[in-house]
């Protein structure tokens, strides 16, 4: 929905620096938003069976903030705490996420596809019945997978998110 609340001030800048037609670029703007909306719909669906305490998210790094905003998720932890790729974890911190994710029954960690997940994945192995689950993050999917757009990227992260929580 953020997407789609900047696309006319996008046309109106492509009409305006690039020359392209006002009616077609009107009209495209007019039909991503419905896409747009239109997914939004049916990830709330998708989203819904997911019961409000199973609604926690753990994730490798800080990456999912504006998707539990708007689907009524927390995200409880992350694996390494720093937005930054250079962030490192240390074994205190670990630990205490591990004894988060025990305490509130967490199913699985998501993990970002742009990272290493092996801290995700060492973690997971130290409680046993925890998934780690890579989500798309920064970037598509590759061509024919489904999630080569970034309507199927969306759709695809929020399966794959019903699918680890439920």
């Amino acid at each position: 929905l953020r997407v789609a609340a900047v696309l006319p001030e996008l046309g109106q800048q492509l009409i305006e620096h690039a020359g392209l037609s006002a009616r077609d670029v009107t009209e495209c703007v007019a039909d991503y938003q419905q896409q747009l909306t239109m997914l939004d719909a049916d990830i709330v669906a998708l989203l819904a069976p997911i019961e409000a305490e199973q609604r926690l998210l753990v994730t490798s790094h800080d990456s999912l903030g504006y998707f539990a905003d708007r689907y009524g998720f927390e995200v409880i932890g992350t694996v390494i705490p720093a937005p930054s790729g250079l962030a490192e974890t240390n074994p205190a911190q670990l630990e205490q996420l591990a004894t988060l994710i025990e305490e509130e029954g967490v199913a699985a960690i998501f993990a970002d596809s742009k990272h290493s997940s092996d801290d995700a994945d060492a973690l997971a192995e130290h409680l046993g019945d925890v998934g780690v689950v890579t989500l798309l993050s920064g970037t598509l999917g590759e061509p024919g997978s489904g999630a080569d757009t970034y309507l199927g990227m969306l759709r695809n992260n929020a399966t794959l998110i019903a699918e680890g929580l439920g």
